[in-house]
Order: structure tokens, then C-alpha cells, then sequence
């Protein structure tokens, strides 16, 4: 089955006799995959690497691991009635993989350390601000300057889910049902606090789409990232902070504003 063609999970390596068995081709594996080499351009330890396997009483029968791409260069020179199969398939875990649908390790990584800098209100402002500051750069000579911030408030609100009236009533309601806090004090406050208060991970998904449409990032990946940071934020069960701290960013790997924040290519 085409599924049997990922080896090791969560990696991007295919195994070379999995991806021979799926497109139908009886030869010998070691000289069949030399032909592809040299058919589809593949460079060694970059398309490819040798998988020493262990001996079971005979001679130990090598395989190699195999990019997502040199799979599908493969698949294509194949010409089986299979290798389309295996194209299509590939192409669609390239596209799960580019909408964050299925992600490495180090994007977890770096989601996890997008999340910790935006649980700071001001940074969760800084990102309204990059967003605003774009659309009016682009919008200046489109808009009458006396409208273009209200005019930003209905673009953004199409984007994020959330308007002043929304949110007012949703912070009203919540106020209704939390006690503990000034009611006055935080009614006249902005949206991001408001938010960050009712639910701080629907706080930081708004940052993170702030941050990545100031930035020009697809739409649907921008979707994906802020669901996926809102999540992680839920599931570290991450507190809001009204102030920055200045010991905050030790490791030299943090982000240490939100204008560093790009999604890994």
C-alpha cells in the first residue's frame, strides 16, 4: 500500500525498496536504484542516503532512504502504471506539508517559541501595530487619511473573526460569569487585552495572523500557523503577561520580537 512507502514516521525520508515494490518493478533492487540515480539527477547524502541493515543469517540487504522530491523524479521516469499513483500521493503530502498540515519537529519547535513571545500583550500590540503600518503604507494614496483607520478596523475584522462589537459583548459576557476583576477598567481597555484575558490562545492566533499578513504569507498557511499556535497555546496552558521581561530571552535561538517571526521556509 502507498502508505507503506513512509519508513520512519514524522520524517521526510522514504525508503528506496518500498517505493521500487509500489511501482511494480521486479529487478534487482541495488541495480534498479543505481538507474534512477543517474535517470532523475540525484546527488548523494542531498537526494539520497545509504541504510545499512542488519544481517538475519545472509547478506545484508541495503536500502536507501529517499527524499519526498527524488521519490517523485523517480516516480516520473518510471513510466508503470503505478508511478502515478505514487506521484499524486507524494503531491499530496508536499501539500499538507506546505499548509502546516503535517510539520517537522523544528516547526513545532519554533511555533512553541512563537507562542511563549506573544503570551506578552505588548508584543500581541506590536503585531497589530506592523499589520496596521503596512495597510496604510499600501492604502494611503487609495483611502481619505480620515477614514483609512476605520476602514484597517473592517479589513482586519474580516480577517481575524473579531470586531470592536464582538468583542465587547463576548467580554461583557465573560465578566458576567469571572469575577475578580475591574469591570471598568478592563471594558475600556483594547481588544487585545480583552481577548487575551477571555482566552489567550485565541489572543495569539490573532497576533500570528497580524504578524504573517503584515509579512505577505499565504493566507491558508497563515490559517494553518495561527490554529496551530492557539492550540500549543491551549496545551501549555500558557498564562497572558502584561510586560516583557528584559532576562526573558536568554537563548540566543528566542525571538525577541515579533518582527523575527517568519514561517521556516
Amino acid at each position: 500500500m502507498i502508505l507503506n512507502l513512509i519508513k520512519i514516521e514524522n520524517t521526510e525520508w522514504i525508503s528506496g525498496r518500498e517505493l521500487q515494490k509500489e511501482l511494480g518493478i521486479i529487478q534487482t533492487f541495488t541495480h534498479w536504484f543505481k538507474k534512477q540515480v543517474d535517470r532523475a539527477f540525484l546527488i548523494s547524502e542531498k537526494d539520497f542516503m545509504l541504510l545499512k541493515t542488519q544481517s538475519t543469517g545472509g547478506r545484508p540487504s541495503n536500502d536507501y532512504l529517499i527524499t519526498n522530491e527524488a521519490a517523485k523524479r523517480i516516480a516520473i521516469v518510471s513510466h508503470t502504471k503505478e508511478s502515478k499513483k505514487i506521484i499524486d500521493y507524494l503531491l499530496k503530502l508536499e501539500s499538507k506539508k506546505q499548509n502546516l498540515e503535517l510539520i517537522t519537529v523544528k516547526e513545532a519547535a519554533f511555533a512553541m517559541k512563537v507562542v511563549n513571545c506573544l503570551k506578552y500583550i505588548n508584543n500581541q500590540k506590536e503585531a497589530y501595530s506592523l499589520h496596521q503600518n503596512l495597510f496604510i503604507e499600501e492604502n494611503n494614496d487609495k483611502i481619505n487619511p480620515k477614514y483609512i483607520y476605520a476602514e484597517f478596523a473592517k479589513y482586519r475584522a474580516n480577517i481575524v473573526g473579531w470586531d470592536k462589537e464582538k468583542t465587547d459583548k463576548a467580554i461583557t459576557e465573560y465578566l458576567n460569569n469571572h469575577s475578580g476583576y475591574n469591570r471598568n477598567k478592563l471594558q475600556s481597555s483594547n481588544m487585545q487585552i480583552k481577548l487575551s484575558v477571555m482566552d489567550i490562545g485565541e489572543a495569539i492566533r490573532i497576533a500570528v495572523l497580524d504578524i504573517l499578513y503584515s509579512k505577505h504569507e499565504d493566507k491558508t498557511l497563515a490559517a494553518n500557523f495561527s490554529i496551530l499556535c492557539k492550540n500549543l497555546a491551549k496545551e501549555m496552558q500558557i498564562e497572558p503577561d502584561k510586560e516583557n521581561s528584559k532576562n526573558l530571552f536568554r537563548d540566543k535561538e528566542q525571538i525577541e520580537s515579533v518582527k523575527a517571526i517568519e514561517l521556516i521556509k
